[in-house]
């Protein structure tokens, strides 16, 4: 419970579908007539009966158990019985109770649609009404438990009208286009021609009429078709086709009503819904066209409306892509597109020395990257006892939220919730886009910073010294060469500091090699932060280093410095770090040898090297 509503948790899939959004709808108005408060939990891809889902099922991980006071979970949308398994022992655990719509599981409430009463209907009506004596069925998957209980309709209607049946009267379509027309069109190759077609689903049924009117038999005059579930298609296609609706509006009622129940104190309430059967033109009755003008202007709407989407997600992605840092990418989306939606990855994403992507990385502190509520552009910390920020002022509106998995490269690196203010399709159909548009976006742009961040690795590894971190010779090179063939710099005053460690060999010879390099470390040290920011610091050779300044600067202020940081390093060390020093300034002219400003600092820091020998003094 939240803010004293009630939360109901529904696990499903695709809610942008028409019929799934009318289910949703009509079930969030009634929700917020009982003051309660609809949390949705989304999948935008079908996972099915198969083990190795994608980490798109991440999303159920989201459910607040310490919160939620129900948990709906629509069995045939997840299609996995695994995972719902798991939502309900999660539920369990935290004496949450369940609610499955449309499958069977112990400890549970259920709502179920009476499929085998509402198919049974469908088939009686082709064989004992219109008197068909050859029917065919085109069944679903091979195995899958809704598919057998259609067969076993079928076996027992022909039974009972003293039909006889064998195995060649079934072929198998898998409930879906493509290979319900490859089914078909192997039928169509029999000698002997069924007099009719009982679908196990609309979809098919559609595709069979299809392939029957491309091979030139017509429906019904020549063969009688049939479907079952009662979407939106059936209606709209032609012939239209007999079907039995599963009403998701009395769905959403009858889910209310078990709702009640479970709050009552009866936690495995059961409730069945019964499909109400629709003849149509398939099957050689009059034309029914239920909602076809609703339903036509819907389906064109979201079309032309979806086709201005990807064109629109399309140049986002491009955007964020090229962008240089997550705050610009991010505004691409805020602009215009994605004005109820709030984005949290992991922290650990934005992380270059450990990829997410490429790495096994340990998921932890969460940030929110997107947060459509808020004028900042500045990511912040997630709290995940918050849910989601600005919570209390979404929950005012009353209107469901919506929470979809992100998943790059199959990896699932955080979530969006979507908390619109109406219930409109236009909207929810925008969320799988919207959803791909963020993941593409983040995912890609990790990815690009990723490769940048090993470019600029490899190219410090090729330009900088190992042991010091200044730059090398070949980099020197470079660098200066750039610098100069500016025409800006010519007449600007150029400043070589040498240095030169004293007395390294005496340091690797009585006190190690380690100690040598952290004498020539120290050095470089002190030379690199006593110089101005934009000094160019190299190390020459073993133990000699140099500095490049361009403009001017205070030269007995860095000397100093620098002997005063190789003092600090001489007590922290235990030993003596010094070092002998060479400066030269002069001005640029164009076409300058830089190599003979660096001869001449080098010369006089010999100078001083040799004063040293002699009489122990003029280091720095």
């Amino acid at each position: 419970m939240i803010n004293g509503k009630k939360i109901v948790a529904l696990c499903t899939y695709r809610i942008y579908g028409a019929p799934e959004f009318a289910f949703l709808s009509e079930l969030g108005r009634l929700l917020s007539e009982e003051d309660y408060f609809l949390f949705i939990y989304a999948m935008n891809s079908e996972i099915g009966i198969v083990e190795d889902t994608s980490p798109e099922v991440e999303v159920f991980n989201l459910i607040p158990y310490d919160k939620v006071d129900v948990v709906v979970i629509m069995n045939e949308k997840i299609k996995n019985r695994s995972i719902i398994q798991n939502i309900i022992d999660k539920s369990s655990a935290n004496d949450v109770p369940v609610l499955v719509v449309d499958g069977e599981f112990d400890h549970v409430a259920t709502v179920r649609f009476d499929y085998v009463g509402g198919f049974e209907k469908v088939v009686r009506h082709m064989i004992e009404d219109h008197k068909v004596q050859k029917p065919h069925f085109m069944a679903g998957h091979r195995n899958n438990v809704f598919s057998n209980e259609r067969i076993e309709v079928f076996k027992k209607v022909l039974a009972e009208n003293n039909m006889p049946f064998d195995e060649s009267m079934i072929s198998y379509g898998d409930f879906w286009a493509f290979p319900c027309r490859a089914a078909t069109a192997e039928l169509l190759k029999r000698k002997e021609l069924p007099d009719s077609i009982i679908c196990a689903n609309d979809i098919m049924a559609i595709n069979v009429c299809d392939v029957l009117k491309e091979a030139g038999i017509k429906v019904p005059d020549d063969i009688l078709v049939s479907g079952f579930d009662g979407l939106d298609e059936a209606f709209i296609s032609s012939p239209g086709i007999t079907t039995a609706i599963c009403d998701n509006g009395e769905l959403a009622h009858t889910v209310i009503e078990a709702l009640s129940n479970i709050f009552s104190g009866d936690r495995y309430t059961s409730k069945w819904i019964q499909p109400v059967f629709i003849p149509n033109e398939s099957c050689g009755c009059l034309r029914k066209d239920l909602h076809v003008t609703a339903a036509v202007g819907e389906l064109n709407n979201l079309f032309y409306h979806h086709e201005d989407e990807i064109h629109a997600m399309q140049a986002i992605i491009s955007k964020m892509l090229m962008s240089k840092d997550v705050k610009k990418s991010i505004r691409h989306l805020k602009e215009n597109h994605a004005k109820h939606a709030q984005v949290v990855v992991e922290k650990s994403c934005f992380d270059f020395e450990n990829n997410f992507f490429y790495d096994d990385v340990e998921k932890g502190d969460k940030i929110v990257v997107f947060d459509s509520y808020s004028d900042s552009e500045d990511s912040y910390a997630y709290d995940p006892k918050s849910i989601v920020p600005h919570l209390e002022e979404i929950m005012e509106a009353g209107y469901p939220l919506i929470f979809n998995s992100l998943v790059y490269m199959d990896k699932c690196p955080g979530f969006v919730c979507y908390s619109y203010p109406r219930r409109m399709l236009i909207d929810y159909n925008q969320t799988p886009n919207l959803t791909n548009c963020f993941e593409m976006s983040i995912g890609g742009y990790v990815v690009n910073m990723y490769q940048k961040y090993l470019r600029d690795k490899l190219q410090k590894m090729y330009q900088n010294d190992a042991l010091t971190g200044l730059y090398n010779r070949l980099a020197f090179r470079s660098i200066t060469s750039e610098i100069f063939s500016h025409e800006s710099n010519i007449g600007q005053k150029i400043t070589v500091i040498m240095l030169d460690l004293n007395g390294l060999k005496q340091i690797n010879d009585n006190l190690g090699h380690m100690a040598g390099d952290k004498a020539i470390t120290a050095v470089a040290t002190a030379l690199k932060d006593s110089c101005p920011e934009k000094a160019i610091c190299v190390r020459t050779g073993g133990d000699e280093l140099l500095s490049l300044i361009v403009g001017d600067c205070n030269v007995d202020s860095i000397q100093k410095d620098i002997k005063e940081k190789m003092a600090e390093y001489s007590k922290t060390y235990g030993f003596d770090v010094s070092a002998s020093v060479g400066v030269y300034s002069t001005i640029y002219e164009n076409g300058m040898d830089i190599n003979k400003v660096i001869n001449i600092a080098d010369e006089r820091m010999y100078e001083m090297k040799r004063r040293i020998k002699s009489n122990k003094n003029g280091s720095l």
